[in-house]
């Protein structure tokens, strides 16, 4: 049994060194475009909740049921 858990973690670090790992440059790239995208997304998102919000109210005011 142990044997087998020995040979299990052995293959894994194997998998693990010949996985092809970014760059440094390259993770900080991502990230700041996966931050950004992030940031356009939420402004977009938010945006739209107000137009729907005022488009909701508007038409609760021209039928009588604002509160």
């Amino acid at each position: 049994m142990i044997e087998r858990v020995r040979k299990y973690f052995a293959s894994v670090r194997g998998e693990a060194q010949r996985v092809s790992w970014p760059s440094r440059k390259e993770v900080i790239t991502f990230t700041v475009l996966i931050l950004l995208m992030t940031v356009i997304l939420a402004a977009y998102l938010g945006l739209l909740d107000v137009v729907f919000r005022r488009g909701v109210h508007f038409l609760l005011q021209i039928t009588g049921k604002a509160a």
